[in-house]
């Protein structure tokens, strides 16, 4: 099979070349709110015959600083972080507040020569639910259940081992240190999302998490699915928040067979 080099020198009067055998398309992977680009580890390996994994530290990382909301929207954030990848993206994956991210970039009018798109777990509003007090003190409940949730899964088997006392003031300490500018960030994301234009939105695109998460929960889907017709969705209750991390293989099982499908249609 013919190819380009993908370098080439004069070394000691003779031509040397370096080819490559599998050409393998870009992958870019989007973490969420207070995770880091590591969180992709298991997934990133587990698509490794497939695609050439290019996780993203974005400035919403563990441990960062809530100045990059003023300096730009999520959606342009997105955008520098896809521009920074060596390579033409073929499969974007996106987690939690990195797919609400990816859901406003989309909706500001970026039409981004993709094959798929796959949003996992995203927090989505229902448009017949008000903003209101209840819903903001609700959503710090979810909020806080979320980060508990986030916090067992990096712990892995210590989490079930691990005094109880213990890990609620682990928890305790994990969120004073996050402060409310973490908690503000996701809710302004989660109660914009009903007013994004995704109608437009025509790269063919898998969401992925479970009927029993927060931001997927009852009509919340109901209303991403009437919203976003190209988003096809899989629900499987056994799947957890952080299904790319504690479910990796049947993520990456689905992320291949759709993006599989779609790259040869």
């Amino acid at each position: 099979m013919a190819s380009s080099p993908v370098s080439e020198s004069l070394l000691y009067g003779e031509e040397l070349a370096v080819h490559r055998f599998a050409e393998l398309p870009a992958a870019a992977l989007v973490h969420g709110l207070e995770d880091d680009w590591s969180s992709y580890t298991k997934l990133s390996q587990l698509l490794s015959g497939k695609f050439r994994s290019f996780p993203l530290d974005m400035p919403w990382r563990s441990g960062g600083t809530y100045r990059w909301r003023a300096r730009a929207t999520s959606g342009q954030w997105i955008e520098g972080g896809l521009q920074m990848v060596p390579e033409p993206v073929s499969v974007l994956v996106a987690h939690s507040m990195g797919a609400n991210s990816v859901l406003q970039w989309l909706a500001s009018g970026a039409n981004p020569k993709l094959d798929a798109l796959i949003l996992l777990s995203p927090f989505y509003w229902s448009p017949t639910q008000p903003v209101d007090w209840a819903i903001f003190d609700g959503f710090r409940e979810q909020f806080a259940a979320v980060m508990t949730a986030g916090l067992q899964t990096r712990l892995g088997e210590r989490a079930h081992t691990m005094d109880p006392d213990i890990f609620s003031a682990m928890v305790r300490k994990m969120l004073e240190k996050m402060g409310p500018q973490a908690f503000l960030a996701l809710f302004d994301q989660y109660s914009a999302a009903s007013s994004l234009a995704l109608s437009h939105v025509s790269v063919p695109t898998l969401v992925i998490g479970s009927p029993h998460d927060p931001g997927l929960l009852g009509d919340r889907a109901d209303a991403l699915r009437a919203d976003m017709p190209s988003a096809e969705l899989r629900l499987d209750p056994r799947f957890s928040h952080f299904c790319h991390v504690e479910q990796a293989q049947e993520v990456a099982d689905l992320i291949i067979a759709f993006a599989d499908h779609h790259r040869s249609a």
